[in-house]
């Protein structure tokens, strides 16, 4: 609750470690596909559920703890939006696997996270955190993987 409490760190802060946070994971998850050998233009159908799975459950739990007894007690505030963490998820997943072009261009995955992130409705969102990305990624420099 402290990363995502936006009385504490603002919004903006909040959104960043939110996104950081799905930085790490799906660069956790570009080395488990690795290491696994998983192929990916196979199981492409089973990544993007995986992939919008971690985005669902990470607001489910970003909620879940804000509204706990401690988060309560404690005036712990969090006015994160499904629409906002979705956005900031599919970016930070776009944006990892995309640095590994040979590993993920014979698969739909790279341009569904692409089509999902130029849908109308997420133009706003990607004027929006623009600053959020762009600190975001200065604070996980690791990405050369």
């Amino acid at each position: 609750m402290i990363y995502t409490d936006t009385q504490l760190n603002g919004l903006h802060t909040a959104h960043v470690n939110v996104y950081q946070s799905f930085i790490i994971a799906a660069t956790k998850m570009h080395h488990y596909i690795m290491s696994w050998g998983l192929d990916i233009v196979k199981h492409q159908k089973f990544l993007n559920n995986v992939i919008r799975h971690v985005i669902r459950y990470t607001y489910t739990a970003i909620r879940h703890q804000s509204c706990n007894k401690v988060a309560r007690d404690s005036g712990g505030v969090c006015d994160l939006q499904t629409c906002s963490v979705s956005w900031l998820g599919m970016h930070a997943f776009y944006t990892v696997f995309s640095k590994k072009p040979n590993v993920y261009d014979g698969s739909t995955l790279l341009t569904s996270l692409q089509f999902q992130l130029s849908l109308h409705r997420n133009k706003v969102l990607k004027r929006r955190f623009k600053k959020v990305v762009k600190e975001g990624l200065k604070g996980v420099p690791a990405l050369d993987f």
